[in-house]
């Protein structure tokens, strides 16, 4: 009788034993490890710098072995810095019910992209012997991609020449990267003068430094918005002087056909047509 017993329980082990193995079996083969496949209509796509996730995404599909249609999982997961410019790499990504994970890649080009431009508000004019002077304060620099990238900019103090014992001019270089890793730079001339010098009147500009696409128009006079004199600025309808007939704009060989740095400048006369300050405008004409 007790071997009986003890045959039926080495049984019934075994029975469980074989059914549990079966049920772990069936379960292994049942896990998904399979990643969705993402598929795209097109490897590139151009949009705009601003064009949101869900433009980004056009033209995607991603479906899984198990779980079918999970498009709706996929995502933007990373962007590349620029391969060439305006040009990157996107990343995507899609997910299904088992945490797998299916990866893409596929070329974005952005249309409308530019280099980040610099803002000069202000002449690059000072008194001889002036300390602790900010050159970058009334400078700024605006990328479409990245917005204000003024805290961005650096500057180095390039060569300095005399123009006279009282007065010299001083190069500087200006330098941003954005987030893409594109780099603008811009040379500035600094113009360091007597007091008699800094307090002539002489044109202001709204803006000391504009950007113009290869081609295209600029209103050169558009950038008059007063008279400048040690550091003020006074509205041409507060001033003596007229914007029309008593300033000459000497355009200097730009060519708006051409890619390159121009200047121009802005001459000051009185009424008996002596010449007084000058201004600078410094054009960039972009490819």
């Amino acid at each position: 009788m007790i071997r009986r017993v003890r045959l039926l329980i080495l049984l019934f082990f075994i029975v469980v034993a074989a059914i549990f193995s079966v049920t772990y079996i069936r379960q292994r083969l049942k896990l998904d490890y399979h990643a969705p496949v993402i598929k795209a209509e097109s490897d590139t796509l151009i949009v705009t710098v601003s064009a949101p996730e869900e433009e980004l995404l056009k033209g995607m599909t991603a479906t899984d072995n198990i779980d079918g249609d999970v498009t709706d999982t996929l995502v933007v997961v990373s962007k590349s810095k620029f391969i060439t410019k305006g040009v990157i790499h996107v990343n995507y990504a899609a997910f299904d019910n088992s945490r797998n994970v299916g990866t893409y890649v596929r070329e974005v080009t952005y249309l409308d992209y530019v280099s980040p431009h610099f803002h000069v508000y202000t002449p690059m004019r000072y008194v001889t012997g002036t300390t602790g002077i900010d050159y970058l304060e009334h400078i700024t620099a605006e990328d479409c991609i990245d917005g204000s990238l003024k805290q961005q900019i650096k500057i180095s103090m390039g060569k300095s020449t005399a123009v006279s014992e009282t007065a010299s001019l001083q190069k500087i270089d200006l330098q941003v990267t954005n987030s893409c890793g594109d780099t603008s730079v811009l040379e500035l001339i600094v113009s360091m003068e007597d007091y008699a010098t800094y307090s002539q009147s002489a044109p202001s500009l709204r803006e000391y430094v504009t950007y113009v696409p290869k081609g295209g128009r600029i209103d050169l006079r558009g950038f008059l918005n007063g008279i400048w004199s040690a550091g003020k600025v006074t509205p041409f309808e507060n001033s003596r002087y007229n914007s029309e007939t008593d300033i000459s704009i000497y355009e200097g060989g730009l060519n708006l056909n051409v890619p390159g740095v121009y200047t121009v400048t802005y001459q000051l006369f009185n009424t008996a047509r002596e010449a007084l300050g000058t201004a600078s405008l410094i054009v960039v004409v972009e490819d």
